[in-house]
């Protein structure tokens, strides 16, 4: 393996580590948007305070951000849950830990499973026909639906991704463009900070219906209720989630729950 120097600048990192990762990735090698490591993830894990997290939902809620450093091992799941035990009351703390027992329930499936994570764990709860590939206008956030394609660039700019856009963006490929979950989840951990295996791939099949009881589904006034109409007020595009639930679960997969 390649040897990378320890005494290099911010600024020769991004070289250094394009040469010694050569064909394990693919596009523009740079600096990640956020600061990594141990000093960083104690100092982002101190300046958070969850209150009014239980509204997480809710794109301009207040989220922690902390998942990246979980990812890699900056901050243990342990060091989180003490902090969110301190400083946060009631539903806040409820949700908070919550979340924290999901991620460690989805590292138990994949400590069980292992590799097999990666396939369906089971049959679709719909007549399911997917595509392998992901298509290039999603790829390169030309879908014409300004929702999903700011989705696709905050993803791809900024190696983040709030949970509600990934679930929607999830939802938006499996089920509208009828795309393969697996798809969706090489093109997360292509680009996602924090985008480790386990999460990752079993919430996908969340979505898909494959680790869970029916398929996950938004409408539009889903994404305008919890994005405070950020894309749907000026929307022109011919909306493809419009309707109520009932109707988009005919449309889609030919029953109503």
């Amino acid at each position: 393996m390649t040897q990378i120097p320890t005494d290099l600048t911010d600024e020769q990192i991004p070289k250094e580590l394009a040469l010694a990762l050569a064909g394990m990735y693919s596009g523009e090698a740079r600096l990640p948007a956020r600061t990594g490591g141990r000093t960083a993830g104690l100092a982002a894990l101190r300046a958070y305070n969850p209150k009014d997290y239980a509204a997480r939902n809710h794109l301009l809620a207040p989220i922690s951000r902390l998942s990246m450093y979980l990812r890699h091992g900056m901050l243990s799941p342990r060091e989180v849950a003490d902090h969110i035990r301190a400083r946060a009351r009631g539903t806040d703390r409820e949700e908070g830990l919550r979340q924290l027992a999901w991620r460690e329930f989805f590292w138990l499936v994949l400590k069980q499973k292992g590799q097999a994570v990666l396939e369906n764990l089971e049959e679709p709860k719909y007549r399911a026909v997917w595509s392998p590939e992901l298509p290039n206008d999603v790829r390169e956030a030309h879908t014409g639906l300004p929702c999903a394609d700011a989705w696709i660039t905050h993803l791809k700019e900024d190696g983040y991704m709030h949970n509600h856009e990934r679930m929607w963006f999830a939802a938006y490929l499996i089920h509208w463009r009828r795309v393969h979950w697996k798809a969706g989840y090489d093109f997360f951990r292509e680009h996602l900070l924090d985008g480790d295996l386990a999460s990752n791939a079993l919430s996908w099949q969340w979505v898909a219906s494959t680790f869970s009881g029916k398929p996950y589904i938004m409408n539009q006034a889903n994404i305008e209720k919890y994005s405070a109409g950020r894309w749907c007020e000026s929307c022109t595009a011919d909306c493809p989630f419009m309707g109520s639930y009932e109707q988009l679960q005919e449309k889609l997969f030919g029953w109503r729950a």
